[in-house]
């Protein structure tokens, strides 16, 4: 029997996506190559700010905040259909500046945000300190980002499939799409190894994995871009500490999860589908941490892993449909992926269902790659 739609791919855009869709009454068949949500979903940090990664990146920011914007409801919703908590809570992030250019780069940093038409509050280093007392006495000068939030990724992860599953999705793990079933001018489904899957609608939403389906990669060029990663127990160098979500100038990160670890990252490397972790790795991540927090010298190392972001050309997402009815994409997010999967969802099922989206997609619509393409 033809399915409704077809989701490729369980992160947790897709198992969002398919839970989404499902919500709307339609049959829905979510497939995944290995368990669901384990890849980049299982791997990332759990920082949700709407700031742009970088350079050429600004296209992104109403996309962001969206996002942002979504989280509460999508969390109460969620926790609500799963009696599962992800450990979301509203923060304060600090944005630290250390070197000899401090108060520049803190303008600069300021100039950027303000480009974007976001808002954060300077603060001296002692002003930061005020905050945040475990920073670094050669922090001279920071940044607040209020309205930032965080939540623990593994948590979203398993609380996303249960979501789905009781909504009637029909996950398939074990099951790598090959390619895509054209008849005609239509997607008419996929293609694994064993098995033809007949679906009115396919979404593409398969991470770094996208491209390698036979068909998909003119319109999702992604690849992966290895981040590492370590958990710390800052609790037992620093009990009674209460650390906030800090991220340092270009340099790197640290995340705290409601269990007391402390995620610190993280690196950004073209490595194909190694998921290796170094000890180059492992040493930029550490000289980050202790830039920051000194504090952290003897704190217990608890865990260290490396993900694959699904990284495009351009650092940005594709959305939306394709110009072969019946497939879209929803994939390519880089190092946004669990902050956008509320929105990439709901925008989803606006363009499967026929609706009119309620933001730009232009600038991440699939057929860019192509008209670059016809354009050289």
């Amino acid at each position: 029997m033809t399915t409704d739609a077809v989701v490729v791919g369980a992160g947790v855009v897709g198992c969002a996506l398919a839970w989404e869709l499902a919500q709307e009454g339609m049959r829905v068949r979510l497939l995944d190559r290995q368990k669901p949500a384990a890849e980049a979903s299982w791997a990332a940090a759990g920082m949700l700010a709407a700031t742009p990664e970088g350079p050429g990146m600004a296209a992104l920011v109403p996309l962001n905040q969206a996002g942002l914007a979504a989280y509460p409801s999508f969390v109460e919703k969620l926790e609500a259909a799963t009696g599962l908590r992800v450990g979301y809570r509203r923060q304060t992030t600090l944005v630290v500046f250390l070197g000899p250019q401090t108060d520049h780069d803190q303008g600069e940093y300021l100039a950027a945000l303000a480009e974007s038409g976001l808002v954060g509050e300077p603060l001296t280093g002692e002003e930061a300190r005020q905050r945040e007392p475990t920073l670094n006495p050669k922090v001279k000068a920071a940044v607040a980002m209020p309205g930032e939030a965080c939540l623990d990724t593994r948590a979203l992860g398993r609380a996303l499939v249960l979501a789905a599953v009781r909504q009637g999705v029909e996950l398939q793990t074990g099951a790598e799409v090959k390619g895509l079933l054209i008849e005609g001018d239509r997607c008419r489904g996929v293609l694994t190894a064993n098995e033809r899957i007949p679906a009115g609608h396919v979404v593409i939403a398969a991470g770094c994995y996208s491209a390698g389906i036979e068909r998909v990669a003119r319109y999702a060029p992604t690849r992966p871009a290895r981040g590492q990663m370590l958990a710390i127990d800052a609790g037992a160098a620093m009990p009674g500490s209460m650390l906030r979500s800090i991220r340092s100038h270009l340099v790197g990160y640290l995340v705290p999860r409601e269990d007391g670890r402390l995620l610190a990252g993280s690196t950004i490397e073209d490595a194909g589908f190694d998921k290796s972790y170094t000890p180059g790795g492992m040493r930029k991540i550490l000289d980050a941490a202790l830039e920051m927090i000194p504090g952290l010298e003897n704190a217990p190392i608890l865990e260290a892993w490396a993900g694959l972001r699904p990284d495009t050309p351009d650092h940005l997402p594709i959305l939306g449909p394709t110009d072969i009815p019946g497939l879209s994409i929803a994939t390519g997010h880089f190092r946004d992926g669990i902050l956008l999967a509320p929105v990439t969802a709901r925008l989803a099922r606006r363009w499967i269902l026929g609706r009119e989206p309620d933001l730009p997609l232009a600038p991440f619509s699939p057929l860019r790659f192509i008209r670059v393409a016809a354009a050289t």
